[in-house]
């Protein structure tokens, strides 16, 4: 017999686990929509019978691809953070001003224009807006080109070279394709959330100056199974993953249920240096948000990269199994939360203007500021 904690974790609620327990990590709208019965939801993972366990087994595998299944024994539990706010830096607190929330959700909003499904002429109309507006702000662009299911759709990368340490590299991705069951594929907070907070976090970026190098990434034919980060992994050399030094990856991150802000951290076992550091940049630069942590990394763009060995972590609500329009026409810009967005905007700018070394200390508040696109 295991013991397992998943529910609330505030309260500390024990489960004694038996053989006929298993923990599903998925959205709860889209678990309910094919008779999967889960019980204590909390942090994107419930508890689940044999029965149910059969019904995930028995679905295609493209339906799996978007739910985890863990023996209880070897779920991690969710953790709340322990990290104690420590002394800011007062050029990384400036920076952190510069980040503009109407501007991201303004993208959010341009970017549900389209129905961004992999491989579609609407996928690549957002691809091309994309590319512009990163060449726009100075970046040297690429969009590198995959077939998916036979259809070729393309991941598009922004790099800024560091002045002292050029090898080292920090990457900011997120995927900017959606998925429809059924109707359009506005997907909103799945991911132009996350996509456009790549772009903002870019914008106030490119301001500025770094020691280590910066690549900003926007995959595609992350809904098919990670294809897009899977084929950044692959196009590297050995040496080339050597020199990446963190990557920071971003999914669902303007939704929330409820009155609180939340933010769920997740890497591996291997990778806990890269999560302690995002947790100490929330604790530290963005008091508002109550961060959670997670060991079961699955399911978005941060894999590919620690299957491979490379520090990467993922920043996603910690409601998003609690959101109803998830992979839905539904999944609109007005069931987004600005402050929420920004929050983990914040946290992971700081990580990056942190890990990747900020030189300049003159944030710029002039008409160049309001001049980027």
């Amino acid at each position: 017999m295991h013991r397992i904690i998943i529910g609330n974790l505030l309260a500390m609620t024990i489960f004694q686990a038996t053989a006929d327990q298993w923990v599903v990590r998925g959205n709860q709208h889209h678990l309910k929509a094919h008779g999967i019965t889960v019980t204590q939801p909390a942090h994107g993972y419930g508890y689940i019978n044999s029965a149910n366990k059969n019904k995930i087994e028995s679905l295609s595998a493209h339906e799996q691809s978007h739910w985890q299944l863990l023996e209880a024994s070897k779920f991690h539990p969710i953790k709340p953070s322990q990290a104690q706010k420590r002394i800011a830096d007062p050029n990384i607190e400036l920076v952190l001003t510069q980040i503009d929330s109407d501007r991201w959700l303004s993208d959010v909003v341009t970017l549900t224009g389209w129905n961004r499904v992999t491989g579609s002429q609407d996928n690549d109309l957002a691809k091309d807006w994309i590319a512009n507006k990163l060449t726009a702000l100075g970046y040297d662009v690429t969009t590198p080109a995959f077939q998916v299911n036979n259809q070729t759709t393309h991941n598009i990368m922004a790099s800024q070279i560091g002045l002292t340490r050029p090898n080292d590299w920090y990457l900011i991705g997120a995927h900017m394709d959606s998925i429809p069951y059924s109707g359009g594929s506005p997907g909103a907070v799945d991911n132009a959330s996350g996509c456009a907070a790549v772009l903002e976090m870019a914008r106030v970026a490119s301001m500025h100056a770094f020691e280590g190098s910066l690549l900003f990434i926007c995959y595609s034919g992350e809904e098919q199974g990670l294809l897009g980060s899977a084929h950044h992994v692959n196009s590297l050399t050995a040496a080339e993953r050597d020199d990446i030094k963190a990557v920071l990856t971003m999914d669902m991150i303007g939704y929330k249920d409820g009155s609180s802000h939340k933010l769920l951290l997740e890497t591996s076992q291997a990778q806990q240096h890269i999560m302690q550091h995002l947790e100490q940049m929330a604790a530290t630069y963005v008091p508002e948000l109550t961060v959670y942590t997670s060991l079961n990394p699955f399911g978005s763009d941060h894999m590919p990269y620690i299957n491979n060995g490379m520090p990467a972590i993922l920043s996603i609500d910690d409601d998003w199994d609690q959101y109803d329009d998830y992979h839905r026409s539904s999944d609109l810009p007005e069931n987004l939360n600005n402050n929420q967005a920004l929050y983990i905007i914040r946290t992971n700018m700081a990580a990056l203007a942190s890990l990747a070394t900020l030189v300049n200390s003159d944030v710029i508040f002039a008409d160049d500021f309001e001049a980027k696109p």
